[in-house]
């Protein structure tokens, strides 16, 4: 079994508070940890340990060109988180990332390690905060492969915040993420590149796609595809049915998000 699950999954929203007024509308659970009035994101948590984050990546209101000027100046000092976040920056809305937590989480660093001996490329650990609504600080960081289309890597929030069961209780019954599907171009390029980080794969029979198993009962699956794209967010629902999240044309460049029964 693998070292590590999909901690969250990241939807870029150019307004916040819209695409958290469309998810809750799609019968999710939204959560702000930070001041809603200024918050740049909204979680929706699963009983899984995972969470969907609904983010605005853009600090300021400024052009995206001015930004991205901005960075580009940077981007030496932390190249791959930098260039991460430069990606974010350009995307459509919708699904543009996600991150992989270590199980257990106090083996993280043990577990980079392991990776960077397979092969994996991964740059320096960036240390992150942010005030949460009783005021307190909350830290953690996050270390990002060079290529920005590899999922990045988090530690354990500190100090961790337990979820309540209002928190984890969603209308549509969502309980946690089953799989993506990641469409690539090269599939044996891009295995080769996953298994640094996921070790062994299953392979189709007719060799135009490829899975690898984490914790938690999540998977990736890798598709051949004419370009790279997260395709497919597929969610567990305690709930009998079976459906297709109605997101907007404009999302994610056709990223679709299914429901099924667990």
């Amino acid at each position: 079994m693998n070292k590590f699950a999909i901690g969250h999954i990241l939807l870029k929203a150019k307004q916040l508070k819209h695409m958290v007024k469309n998810y809750e509308k799609w019968g999710f659970t939204v959560t702000y940890r930070t001041d809603p009035a200024t918050a740049h994101n909204a979680l929706i948590y699963f009983r899984d340990g995972s969470f969907l984050e609904l983010f605005n990546p853009k600090p300021i209101k400024a052009p995206d060109k001015l930004i991205l000027a901005v960075l580009q100046l940077i981007r030496p000092l932390h190249p791959s988180i930098i260039s991460r976040y430069m990606h974010y920056i350009r995307s459509t809305e919708g699904v543009t990332d996600y991150a992989l937590d270590s199980v257990p989480h106090e083996l993280v660093e043990t577990t980079l390690a392991e990776m960077k001996q397979a092969g994996a490329t991964i740059g320096k650990k960036i240390n992150m905060s942010k005030t949460l609504q009783d005021g307190r600080k909350q830290t953690w960081w996050i270390a990002t492969p060079a290529d920005f289309r590899l999922p990045f890597f988090m530690s354990a929030y500190t100090p961790a915040v337990p979820c309540s069961e209002q928190e984890l209780r969603h209308r549509n019954g969502a309980i946690g993420i089953h799989k993506l599907v990641i469409d690539v171009p090269d599939l044996e390029e891009w295995v080769s590149k996953y298994k640094a980080i996921f070790g062994d794969a299953v392979w189709s029979d007719d060799g135009q796609q490829c899975e690898f198993v984490l914790e938690k009962r999540h998977t990736v699956l890798l598709r051949l595809a004419k370009q790279y794209r997260i395709s497919e967010v597929h969610l567990l629902t305690s709930q009998p049915i079976a459906t297709k999240l109605p997101l907007p044309s404009g999302w994610a460049d056709g990223t679709a998000i299914y429901m099924k029964q667990a």
